[in-house]
């Protein structure tokens, strides 16, 4: 335990030291909610005769994506590249043979990206309250539990990265491939109310996808489906496998 806790605080440390990773961690997050102020007509209520949905603004939708982003700029960018570079300078396989353990390692890394996503979220939702009037969610219980089940299964995506990237350049290159096309289904172009409906439906079997439309949901109805978090669970347990059966040490 004591050896964990070390290997945290020195991994902290790192974390702290590297602007890169930081930046990754809160920016893109950050400047989805501040095309209010760049794309006409976002802050303007939709309207339509769903009495529920004609008071919000197509902004008021990208709330639960920003979320979703933050979560996922830091489970399959910066994580997978912290566990490459580990893996090129020998750093692995030198803790694996000893007492302290490789594994370790990868639980201290778990842990800072736990803090570094919640910096992340608590800086995306003040931005998002100050600047846009972003409403709390009308179901907070449903909403984290939505963001526990989202982050384990897009921390167990980008396990898989990490299990397979030869170095940190490696895994910076398919965590941002990854990242692109997860951000689609995601609803970072068009938010999953707004979009087509096979389009939706299709991205709810994605974890972003499910993530998002389980947030949108608890945001602004209050309930949910057991669906969403059906199809996070199945990321997570098949993406963990799969990591730990791939998974190279050198």
């Amino acid at each position: 335990m004591r050896a964990t806790v070390a290997l945290t605080r020195v991994e902290t440390l790192l974390f702290l030291r590297n602007p890169t990773s930081i930046f990754m961690a809160m920016l893109p997050a950050l400047l989805l909610l501040l095309q209010a102020y760049v794309i006409p007509g976002t802050m303007n209520p939709i309207g339509g005769p769903d009495p529920n949905a004609a008071a919000l603004r197509p902004i008021n939708f990208f709330v639960p994506v920003a979320v979703t982003v933050a979560i996922a700029s830091v489970a399959i960018t910066n994580y997978p590249s912290s566990v490459g570079s580990y893996r090129e300078t020998g750093i692995l396989r030198r803790l694996g043979v000893t007492p302290v353990g490789a594994h370790r390692v990868l639980l201290a890394q778990w842990v800072v990206s736990g803090m570094s996503l919640a910096a992340a979220l608590l800086l995306t939702m003040t931005i998002a309250w100050l600047a846009i009037g972003a409403s709390a969610p009308s179901n907070a219980t449903i909403a984290a539990v939505a963001v526990i089940f989202g982050t384990i299964a897009m921390m167990s995506l980008g396990s898989v990265l990490a299990a397979i990237a030869p170095n940190a350049h490696a895994a910076y290159g398919l965590g941002l491939i990854v990242f692109m096309a997860t951000m689609f289904t995601a609803g970072m172009w068009t938010p999953g109310p707004l979009m087509p409906e096979t389009i939706r439906i299709i991205s709810g079997f994605t974890p972003m996808g499910a993530m998002t439309q389980a947030l949108t949901d608890a945001w602004y109805a209050g309930t949910v489906s057991l669906v969403p978090f059906i199809v996070m669970t199945a990321w997570a347990l098949l993406a963990s496998a799969l990591a730990v059966k791939i998974f190279r040490w050198v």
